[in-house]
């Protein structure tokens, strides 16, 4: 499915080609292998077919730290 991804300020960050789904809540990488949640779902009406668009944040790496005794 074709996605066109926008920031939470409606500002246009990309499309995204991708197999599955996606719904408000789920996580995927894009071709950079930069990771993004999605926020927000629309639909759009551009040139006679619909297109879907996600409202995306970016997710920042998270460390895991192990205390050691």
């Amino acid at each position: 499915m074709d996605y066109l991804l926008v920031d939470s300020h409606q500002r246009f960050l990309g499309t995204l080609n991708y197999n599955n789904s996606l719904a408000v809540g789920d996580i995927f990488k894009d071709h950079n292998e930069q990771t993004f949640a999605v926020i927000g779902k629309n639909w759009t009406n551009r040139r006679n077919s619909q297109l879907e668009s996600l409202t995306v944040v970016r997710m920042a790496h998270l460390s895991k730290k192990v205390a050691v005794n």
